[in-house]
Protein backbone atom coordinates (compact mmCIF):
# COMPACT_ATOMS: atom_id res chain seq x y z
CA UNK A 1 0.00 0.00 0.00
CA UNK A 2 1.38 3.54 -1.33
CA UNK A 3 0.77 5.52 2.18
CA UNK A 4 2.33 8.51 3.62
CA UNK A 5 -0.47 8.82 6.43
CA UNK A 6 0.27 10.04 9.52
CA UNK A 7 -1.63 8.37 12.72
CA UNK A 8 -3.84 10.98 14.03
CA UNK A 9 -2.36 11.73 17.69
CA UNK A 10 -4.01 14.69 19.17
CA UNK A 11 -3.05 17.78 17.27
CA UNK A 12 -1.72 16.14 13.93
CA UNK A 13 -4.03 16.02 10.90
CA UNK A 14 -3.86 13.33 8.73
CA UNK A 15 -1.56 13.42 5.58
CA UNK A 16 -2.78 11.75 2.49
CA UNK A 17 -0.05 10.99 -0.12
CA UNK A 18 -1.70 10.57 -3.28
CA UNK A 19 -4.83 9.00 -4.28
CA UNK A 20 -4.00 5.27 -5.15
CA UNK A 21 -4.15 4.78 -1.42
CA UNK A 22 -6.60 2.33 -1.29
CA UNK A 23 -8.23 -0.18 0.99
CA UNK A 24 -10.53 -3.73 -0.23
CA UNK A 25 -14.31 -3.19 -0.10
CA UNK A 26 -14.99 -2.69 3.55
CA UNK A 27 -16.79 -6.15 4.97
CA UNK A 28 -19.23 -4.96 7.38
CA UNK A 29 -21.65 -2.36 7.98
CA UNK A 30 -19.55 0.22 9.59
CA UNK A 31 -15.77 1.00 9.46
CA UNK A 32 -13.38 3.72 11.41
CA UNK A 33 -13.37 6.64 9.79
CA UNK A 34 -9.70 6.03 9.49
CA UNK A 35 -10.58 3.03 7.49
CA UNK A 36 -12.39 5.76 5.13
CA UNK A 37 -9.86 8.01 5.01
CA UNK A 38 -7.64 6.11 3.71
CA UNK A 39 -9.24 5.80 0.62
CA UNK A 40 -10.68 9.38 0.05
CA UNK A 41 -8.68 11.25 -2.65
CA UNK A 42 -6.68 13.77 -1.76
CA UNK A 43 -8.38 17.28 -3.33
CA UNK A 44 -8.69 20.81 -2.05
CA UNK A 45 -12.07 19.42 -0.16
CA UNK A 46 -10.44 16.69 1.81
CA UNK A 47 -7.79 18.99 3.34
CA UNK A 48 -10.46 21.24 4.52
CA UNK A 49 -12.50 18.62 5.81
CA UNK A 50 -9.03 16.91 7.39
CA UNK A 51 -8.80 19.98 8.99
CA UNK A 52 -12.39 20.35 10.59
CA UNK A 53 -12.24 16.40 11.33
CA UNK A 54 -9.04 17.03 13.67
CA UNK A 55 -9.95 19.63 15.00
CA UNK A 56 -13.48 18.09 16.47
CA UNK A 57 -11.31 14.86 17.22
CA UNK A 58 -8.94 17.40 19.18
CA UNK A 59 -11.85 18.52 20.90
CA UNK A 60 -13.47 16.18 21.89
CA UNK A 61 -10.32 14.20 22.36
CA UNK A 62 -10.72 11.01 20.46
CA UNK A 63 -9.11 8.81 17.78
CA UNK A 64 -10.68 8.05 14.71
CA UNK A 65 -10.64 4.51 15.02
CA UNK A 66 -13.20 5.08 17.54
CA UNK A 67 -15.76 6.84 15.18
CA UNK A 68 -17.66 4.42 13.29
CA UNK A 69 -19.35 5.24 9.63
CA UNK A 70 -21.57 3.78 7.83
CA UNK A 71 -22.08 3.73 4.19
CA UNK A 72 -24.88 3.42 1.71
CA UNK A 73 -25.24 -0.39 0.07
CA UNK A 74 -26.86 -0.21 -3.37
CA UNK A 75 -29.02 -3.00 -5.05
CA UNK A 76 -29.06 -1.36 -8.68
CA UNK A 77 -25.37 -2.58 -9.18
CA UNK A 78 -24.06 -5.98 -9.85
CA UNK A 79 -23.06 -8.04 -6.83
CA UNK A 80 -20.02 -7.76 -6.80
CA UNK A 81 -20.57 -4.12 -5.82
CA UNK A 82 -23.58 -4.78 -3.59
CA UNK A 83 -21.14 -5.54 -0.01
CA UNK A 84 -19.12 -2.52 -1.02
CA UNK A 85 -19.62 0.37 1.16
CA UNK A 86 -20.47 3.24 -1.59
CA UNK A 87 -21.13 6.70 -0.62
CA UNK A 88 -22.86 8.83 1.24
CA UNK A 89 -21.19 7.95 4.71
CA UNK A 90 -22.35 9.04 8.25
CA UNK A 91 -19.96 8.95 10.88
CA UNK A 92 -20.81 9.45 14.59
CA UNK A 93 -18.56 11.28 17.07
CA UNK A 94 -18.43 11.43 20.62
CA UNK A 95 -21.36 14.17 22.04
CA UNK A 96 -23.74 13.05 19.87
CA UNK A 97 -21.70 14.84 16.87
CA UNK A 98 -22.62 13.60 12.95
CA UNK A 99 -20.88 13.73 9.57
CA UNK A 100 -22.17 13.49 6.66
CA UNK A 101 -19.78 12.94 3.84
CA UNK A 102 -21.07 13.51 0.03
CA UNK A 103 -18.71 11.50 -2.30
CA UNK A 104 -18.44 10.49 -6.04
CA UNK A 105 -17.40 7.17 -5.48
CA UNK A 106 -14.48 5.29 -7.74
CA UNK A 107 -13.38 1.71 -8.79
CA UNK A 108 -10.29 0.91 -8.89
CA UNK A 109 -9.25 -1.12 -12.15
CA UNK A 110 -6.64 -4.03 -12.12
CA UNK A 111 -4.29 -1.34 -13.72
CA UNK A 112 -4.85 1.21 -10.85
CA UNK A 113 -6.68 3.86 -12.81
CA UNK A 114 -10.05 4.73 -11.32
CA UNK A 115 -13.00 5.04 -12.91
CA UNK A 116 -16.35 6.41 -11.16
CA UNK A 117 -18.81 3.96 -10.53
CA UNK A 118 -21.35 4.21 -13.15
CA UNK A 119 -18.86 4.04 -15.84
CA UNK A 120 -17.27 0.29 -14.07
CA UNK A 121 -21.27 -1.09 -14.09
CA UNK A 122 -21.16 -1.40 -17.56
CA UNK A 123 -18.10 -3.16 -17.45
CA UNK A 124 -17.97 -7.06 -18.75
CA UNK A 125 -16.25 -8.18 -16.27
CA UNK A 126 -15.82 -6.13 -12.91
CA UNK A 127 -12.84 -6.86 -10.69
CA UNK A 128 -13.16 -9.05 -7.71
CA UNK A 129 -12.77 -8.10 -5.07
CA UNK A 130 -13.86 -4.39 -5.62
CA UNK A 131 -11.44 -1.85 -4.22
CA UNK A 132 -13.30 2.14 -3.68
CA UNK A 133 -11.75 5.15 -3.86
CA UNK A 134 -14.08 8.08 -3.26
CA UNK A 135 -13.93 11.90 -4.26
CA UNK A 136 -15.16 14.05 -1.32
CA UNK A 137 -17.92 16.71 -2.93
CA UNK A 138 -19.25 17.73 0.24
CA UNK A 139 -20.10 17.83 3.98
CA UNK A 140 -22.31 18.69 7.06
CA UNK A 141 -21.97 18.38 10.95
CA UNK A 142 -25.17 17.75 12.68
CA UNK A 143 -25.60 17.20 16.01
CA UNK A 144 -28.27 14.46 16.80
CA UNK A 145 -30.21 13.49 19.70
Amino acid sequence: MKSKIATMIAGTLLVFSNANVLLPAFASDSFSLNQLLLSVQESSQSKKLNKEISNTLRSSQTNPEQVQCIGTKSSSLDSSVLDAKLGPFDCRFPNNVTLKIHVKNFVILPSGRATPLENAKNFNSMPKPISLSYKITSWSWNNTP
